[in-house]
């Protein structure tokens, strides 16, 4: 059965940011008032699962792919998993949460980026699973010393409006700061968005950790979004030419408007630099307190999303597959993928967070 979580966390964000709303400090969280109808809501979403005969889930991404993994997942097993779907931000907040309370709920986390997955692991709190199918998952997705999985990727590339770019097309992420596109540009606001902090931190790692790039896009005019996901919709909407952010979104809503006989006037370019990639891991939680039937269905779930059949299901919305025996069609670089060093993201973290909030929001 799958669940929403509609309202963020009142608690301090993972990482040390906010990953789906304004920034804020431990003591602003805790003295903040929040409205009767907001508490409410989030008691009734941390409150524990009235039914205990099914493992619960975790998970971020488009609701209609994964309705389709969760259909999927229980065509021959009958209701036996509680989808709940969160945002990326919502996903690490309420699992650290959880974890600095004394137990994760999750059975499954799936979603976000590898940031949140390796301070799980560190501490030991992911439960290795044995993959039944090994030899079809490509040998840069396999993990050798971590207790969790790529379950697919997603490419960072720069996004158009063709009708309104012109004619001159940038070929880089450096192109960006050039006159052709002062006042064009648009990111989503790493202090605001669980993705667009791993996005901008990769970018940081691609192309310095001086931060000059940046320094580059704020003067040539370029604004901060709430999301990634307003990036390609303000941009087909014609509020901005062009902007950074991942291409299976694109993907996404140029399939929806051929659905509904519409053209979407978005295009991708795969910049010089190398499309930076970003992996959307998998995980088991541990629970000692797992029965052994619990056990067989988590354990089941990680490796049908693994499957070819849940493979399938994920690429059509764009995610590139971790199997060797399923094409991606949708990417297509001119250059080599630039694949980020997650482990140097987590030792640079507080340099990239204090250079970019002096940069962007003091």
């Amino acid at each position: 059965m799958k669940h929403h979580l509609l309202v963020l966390l009142a608690t301090t964000a993972v990482l040390g940011f906010t990953a789906c709303g304004p920034s804020a400090t431990a003591n602003e969280v805790a003295n903040s008032k929040v409205s009767e109808q907001e508490t409410e809501s989030q008691t009734e979403v941390n409150k524990p699962l009235e039914t205990k005969d099914k493992i619960t889930v975790y998970l971020s991404g488009p609701e209609a792919m994964i309705n389709q993994l969760e259909a999927g997942f229980e065509k021959d097993r009958g209701d036996v998993s509680d989808f709940i779907i969160m945002s990326c931000g919502q996903v690490r907040n309420k699992t650290w949460t959880e974890k600095e309370a004394g137990q994760i709920q999750a059975d499954v986390i799936m979603g976000a980026d590898p940031l949140i997955y390796n301070k799980l692991d560190e501490e030991d709190l992911l439960e290795p699973v044995v993959i039944k199918d090994p030899t079809s998952i490509m040998a840069e997705f396999k993990l050798a010393d971590h207790n969790y999985y790529y379950v697919n990727e997603r490419y960072v590339a720069l996004i158009y409006n063709s009708d309104l770019i012109g004619d001159v097309l940038p070929t880089s992420y450096g192109d960006l700061s050039k006159a052709d596109f002062k006042n064009t540009l648009v990111i989503a606001d790493a202090n605001q968005s669980a993705t667009a902090f791993a996005i901008t931190a990769s970018l940081y790692q691609r192309l310095g950790l001086d931060g000059k790039f940046f320094a580059d896009l704020k003067d040539n005019g370029v604004m901060l979004s709430k999301s990634n996901g307003l990036v390609p919709s303000t941009i087909m909407e014609g509020q901005y030419t062009i902007g950074i952010g991942p291409h299976d979104s694109v993907v996404r809503l140029k399939n929806k408007g051929k659905k509904e006989g519409y053209e979407v006037p978005l295009e991708v370019i795969w910049p010089s630099e190398g499309a930076i990639a970003i992996q959307r891991p998998i995980a088991m939680v541990k629970n000692v307190n797992r029965s052994d039937e619990h056990d067989r269905l988590t354990r089941d779930l990680i490796n049908f999303l693994l499957s070819k059949e849940g493979q399938k299901i994920t690429t059509k919305f764009g995610f590139a597959s971790v199997r060797s025996d399923i094409d991606n069609p949708h990417f297509k670089p001119v250059d080599a993928v630039y694949k980020v060093q997650w482990e140097n993201i987590n030792e640079n973290e507080t340099h990239i967070k204090e250079h970019y909030q002096e940069l962007f929001h003091n």
